[in-house]
């Protein structure tokens, strides 16, 4: 008996939590939001006393405590700006900043810095811009009069500035933390040659729960398990990055990983690419590294390549070297062309041995580098 009442109390406490986390009208059930995104949420119609202490940082009237608490934790400095959509009635917006180890309970006991507090009017569709900074929270705090309309569309728009505060493009983050008391996982994925943002899809593939797709130039993750991944980075314009055997720890990492831009008579060599000894026959380990060449060039159609074959030759530089370095380039054009791609973005280059990595190669690995097929960018 006295086990069922504490599993019972345990419920009803879990039960009690959960319901005081999900009432976004109260500070401390917020809502985190992801930026460039649109939201559809109503206001509760609450028209009890204002206790929120919001009055204190802001003279505005404020009827009631119908509230909307929002929270967003940019990852780097920025400007903000709120959009509302369909909005048939004003409303007021408070924006409020804390260090990130002060939550939304600081805009009540006075610690929160107030940003901006903008009145809305149904008419006003102008989104005003306020600068906000890296990995510090942010709570945008809405209000309506509890008698006016009850639903309300907004979309927080966020572009990303460097350190000279010039705007950079290609930013987008994902955040699927559920909580930032627990390990959090982020990938930063950069351009190689300015270090700026890019947006790109990362597949992560660790038998675990942060297994999947995800879209963005900084993703952050829960994560509490110790975990041995295969992580593939793909974005128009650039090489195509895959890191295996990687470690992400249990206690939190910030991993950043650089990507290659594409740039005329670029070349990269093409891993994983295994022939039958003297033949030009693909084998089938051969695959997997194929449909991600041929998937780089459906992303990047308007790249066109050289496919450019090289063998390791103990002797001179025969014509056969070169015929059957030739024919290996060749195959793997076939393979593209009959997976979709047009011929006409291809072409076929023998190098025999003429452009070994090693000119005297002394053990296998050395006459394996030397054995190789490698891409130009036309």
């Amino acid at each position: 008996m006295i086990k069922w009442f504490t599993v019972l109390y345990f419920c009803c406490v879990a039960l009690f939590w959960c319901n005081a986390q999900s009432d976004y009208t109260k500070c401390d059930g917020n809502i985190d939001i992801n930026p460039n995104v649109t939201y559809d949420l109503s206001f509760k119609g609450k028209k009890g006393k204002d206790k929120s202490g919001i009055n204190y940082y802001c003279n505005l009237p404020l009827s009631s405590n119908n509230f909307i608490y929002l929270h967003y934790f940019p990852l780097n400095d920025g400007q903000i700006s709120l959009n509302y959509f369909h909005n048939e009635d004003s409303l007021v917006m408070f924006l409020f900043e804390v260090p990130p180890t002060y939550d939304c309970s600081s805009i009540a006991n006075k610690k929160a810095k107030l940003v901006a507090c903008e009145f809305r009017s149904s008419h006003d569709t102008t989104a005003k811009s306020y600068q906000v900074y890296g990995k510090r929270n942010y709570y945008l705090v809405l209000h309506r009069d509890p008698d006016k309309n009850a639903s309300v569309s907004f979309r927080l728009n966020y572009a990303a500035v460097n350190a000279e505060g010039k705007s950079i493009k290609d930013s987008l983050m994902l955040n699927m933390v559920g909580s930032f008391d627990l390990p959090v996982y982020e990938i930063h994925v950069r351009n190689s040659l300015t270090r700026e943002p890019v947006v790109s899809k990362i597949v992560i593939l660790s038998s675990s729960l942060l297994d999947g797709t995800y879209r963005g130039s900084e993703v952050l993750l829960n994560n509490q398990k110790k975990l041995n991944a295969t992580l593939q980075l793909t974005a128009e314009g650039y090489y195509p990055k895959d890191i295996t055997q990687h470690t992400i720890s249990a206690t939190g990492q910030i991993d950043t990983f650089l990507l290659t831009p594409i740039t005329h008579g670029s070349i990269t060599k093409l891993d994983d690419i295994f022939f039958m000894g003297g033949l030009a026959i693909i084998l089938d380990e051969s695959l997997p590294r194929l449909k991600k060449l041929r998937d780089f060039l459906v992303l990047n159609e308007s790249v066109s390549i050289e496919i450019q074959g090289h063998v390791n030759d103990d002797g001179s530089n025969s014509i056969s070297s070169k015929r059957l370095s030739k024919k290996r380039a060749k195959k793997i054009m076939e393979y593209l062309i009959n997976s979709g791609v047009s011929s006409s973005r291809l072409s076929a280059v023998g190098m025999g041995n003429t452009q070994p990595v090693f000119a005297n190669p002394e053990t296998d690995e050395q006459k394996e580098a030397n054995r190789r097929v490698e891409i130009k960018i036309k």
